[in-house]
């Protein structure tokens, strides 16, 4: 197989067994994954504006806006106009979604670490480093995607 198919076919690997285990963390709190995304970004910079939580998770402004709704509904989310620029959104979780984003962050935590604790311990410098340039090599390509107007 060639390189460019093996390094598809082990992302997709990737991106299903990532998908698998969020997809029970956010069964637990009874939401979606966009929804629990959405937790767990605000609970690690409480107060976000809602233009940087799009831009951060690459969803439209819309879409995000009807997902924080729904968080809001269900007593997840606080959402109010910025004390900086009235025109802004913030948001922060309430005591409910802060049970919720603990949850999901210990959770996840002890997944991780059992998965990280099946990698060879003279290779976990190097799976960290090769999601690091996995992970910027995205970046780079999405910039270029974009700034060629292309999406």
């Amino acid at each position: 197989m060639d390189q460019v198919k093996l390094f598809r076919e082990y992302t997709r690997q990737l991106y299903r067994n990532l998908e698998n285990m969020d997809r029970s963390d956010c069964c637990q709190c009874n939401v979606n994954t966009l929804q629990c995304y959405i937790v767990v970004e605000i609970g690690r910079a409480p107060g976000i504006c809602l233009k940087d939580l799009a831009s951060l998770l690459h969803v439209d402004k819309s879409g995000i806006s009807r997902a924080i709704e729904e968080l809001v509904q269900k007593d997840y989310v606080i959402r109010e106009p910025s004390k900086s620029d009235r025109r802004s959104v913030v948001l922060t979780l309430t005591d409910i979604g802060a049970s919720h984003f603990n949850k999901i962050e210990a959770d996840m935590y002890e997944k991780f670490k059992r998965v990280f604790s099946n990698i060879a311990k003279d290779k976990k410098d190097m799976v960290l480093e090769a999601l690091q340039i996995f992970n910027e090599a995205c970046r780079k390509t999405e910039e270029n995607c974009c700034d060629q107007g292309n999406v």
